[in-house]
């Protein structure tokens, strides 16, 4: 046995840290706790193109005012939902699959650029750090992002590494594919630009650059095809928001806090950051020293949940660590010593991925999410991998390495709330629907909204409840937009509270609807209640 260990310890500890992702990544993941607005309005997306083939040249509606994704993410999980039936659990089932495959995948780019045992300790930290835990455990576009740059930085590295053409049209194959998953990704552009020069002017590959211009293009091709097609309303929405709304441009009295505070986060809140429910900070990342070296203050950086992180002194400590060593290795690349393993390319790599990530995202000036560093994320990981080797090799620090990963997964593990018990469950949502479903006809013009029950919940236009009702009870209502609500004869207003007048309520969809008075009332589990309204004047 202990021979058998010492032979296998690596892919025994890599079993053992897969197991935890798994565990931490499915844990009631048929529940479907989290259908929020994005959730079930790519959903609804996706059944229509499955069931009524109205098939999609934009994606995913990005959080910039009229900009949107190419639409390869829908294309993705169509098949998805097609084999579990229309059932949205299916999109979380992919999202944590994914999330669990990054795990492995992490192991094995670890240990190629660093060499081993770099990779256990880069997929130990991947396995259960709190936010990358949550946003690879259910559906949302960006969430399968870690894993396809990271695919894409790999065969970058190979291409540089080896100069073989087959590395350079994978790397920008997979990055193509990673612009439909979110906006972020774009801004990586400029370094893929360098790449396809480098190979064009410097090496000569004419048919190699052309074939990876062509890959661009056809993962681009609906946005174009779309532009042609609506007299260029996607630039003309981007020249309004970007530039007449004056939210691209450097802020020179602090660009080099936000810079600073940006990149000591993305280390922090991933190798150390402490969740806890509730909104305990403000829901955008400020960018600043003093609210990030406030212990006491956590950093909201999860949208459209109600997730806080606090990071700890110690996972600053392993930041400088990196830091100094990052430092020491370049000196010694600057003076063109070799040194061992070759760590010259990967490290190079690595850093301008976060340096320039960090950098471009200082152009812009609208609210800034931290989860909008998601395609970074790989970056730090992998560096914290390196250190793991680093003190793996000293003999007398062997065993410290491996207890003091040990004790960052305990602690992650103790703080995980993917355990936590939300109030609604999928079957909630599958009995408000079958009550709108019933009681109304195919011919009535109607719509929803509903008055929340979690204030804090980011929803909007009740497209989850209308998600249900349409696909299970064959029943669809009108859209989801103003002019909509102005054009329902028949609004069902959904109140999770229990205890709200709907004709007085003040929100949007009601008021725009212009409700006359109630014509059935219905309760559904959990104390919620079912409205019909007619229309004022009907």
């Amino acid at each position: 046995m202990k021979k058998f260990f010492l032979k296998n310890w690596e892919l025994i500890i890599l079993f053992i840290v897969i197991a935890i992702a798994v565990f931490l990544r499915f844990s009631n993941i048929f529940k479907l706790q989290f259908f929020t607005y994005d959730q079930s309005r790519d959903a609804l997306f996706v059944k229509r193109m499955i069931v009524d083939r109205e098939f999609r040249l934009l994606g995913t509606q990005t959080s910039l005012p009229g900009m949107y994704l190419p639409p390869f993410y829908f294309y993705t999980i169509a098949p998805v939902l097609w084999l579990f039936r229309l059932n949205p659990v299916g999109i979380d089932f992919y999202s944590a699959l994914i999330g669990v495959l990054t795990v492995p995948l992490v192991y094995f780019v670890a240990n190629k650029l660093f060499g081993k045992p770099a990779g256990i300790f880069s997929a130990g930290l991947f396995a259960v750090s709190p936010i990358v835990v949550e946003l690879t455990r259910r559906a949302w576009n960006p969430n399968t992002l870690p894993f396809f740059i990271l695919v894409s930085f790999y065969f970058v590295y190979q291409y540089f590494k080896e100069k073989k053409d087959k590395f350079f049209l994978l790397a920008f194959g997979f990055y193509g594919y990673c612009l439909s998953l979110h906006f972020g990704v774009w801004t990586l552009a400029p370094l893929f630009f360098v790449l396809w020069l480098i190979c064009l002017v410097k090496e000569k590959k004419i048919k190699t650059a052309i074939g990876a211009l062509l890959i661009i293009f056809f993962f681009i091709s609906p946005l174009l095809l779309f532009e042609l097609r609506h007299n260029f309303f996607l630039t003309s929405q981007a020249k309004v928001f970007f530039f007449d709304g004056n939210h691209l441009g450097i802020r020179m009295n602090n660009i080099f806090e936000s810079f600073i505070a940006s990149l000591v986060a993305i280390f922090v809140i991933l190798i150390s950051g402490k969740i806890t429910l509730g909104y305990g900070a403000p829901l955008e990342f400020g960018r600043k020293l003093k609210e990030l070296f406030s212990f006491s203050q956590p950093i909201s950086v999860v949208a459209q949940k109600p997730f806080s992180l606090s990071f700890q002194w110690w996972g600053l400590a392993i930041f400088f660590i990196i830091l100094i060593f990052s430092i020491y290795f370049f000196s010694k690349i600057f003076r063109k010593e070799k040194f061992k393993n070759s760590l010259s390319l990967p490290l190079i790599l690595i850093w301008v991925w976060i340096i320039w990530g960090v950098f471009v995202t200082l152009l812009y000036s609208g609210k800034f999410f931290f989860f909008y560093y998601l395609y970074l994320f790989p970056a730090p990981i992998l560096l914290f991998g390196l250190i793991g080797k680093i003190f793996w090799e000293k003999k007398a620090l062997r065993i410290i390495s491996l207890v003091a990963l040990l004790l960052i997964i305990v602690f992650h593990w103790r703080h995980t709330t993917v355990f936590s018990q939300g109030w609604r469950g999928i079957s909630d949502l599958q009995a408000v629907s079958k009550i709108i479903s019933e009681n109304i006809s195919k011919e009535e013009l109607f719509n929803l909204a509903t008055i929340q029950r979690d204030l804090d919940r980011w929803d909007r236009n009740s497209v989850d409840y209308r998600y249900f009702t349409e696909t299970f009870g064959k029943k669809r209502g009108l859209d989801w937009y103003p002019e909509d609500y102005r054009r329902a004869n028949i609004l069902f207003v959904i109140d999770e509270t229990g205890k709200t007048d709907p004709l007085t309520s003040n929100i949007m969809e009601i008021q725009e609807f212009s409700p006359g008075k109630i014509i059935g009332r219905w309760e559904a589990s959990k104390n919620i209640v079912i409205y019909k309204i007619d229309k004022k004047g009907k």
